[in-house]
């Protein structure tokens, strides 16, 4: 289908640039943008942060803690490194 739509001059000059770059005529430029903006959006998910945990006072973590949260890691590491000997 033929039509006549008018551009500003400097939005025509940078897609003939374009066109020139890509080895392809404005038609199949123009039709390629087209498609692109016309085409389903893809919704992407949206991270969201989880969620604060509050309700306490805020303290650092006592020795005994970290010691407790850590067993299972350290736990998996010497594994690794008997496994290496």
């Amino acid at each position: 289908m033929r039509t006549t739509i008018e551009f500003p001059d400097e939005l025509m000059a940078r897609a003939k640039v374009r066109a020139a770059q890509e080895g392809i005529t404005m038609k199949q430029l123009f039709a390629s943008a087209i498609e692109q903006r016309l085409a389903p959006s893809e919704k992407k998910k949206v991270r969201r942060p989880p969620p604060l945990i509050t309700g306490g006072p805020v303290r650092d973590a006592t020795r005994e803690e970290i010691a407790e949260a850590m067993f299972p890691i350290q736990h998996v590491i010497d594994e690794i490194e008997r496994s290496r000997r």
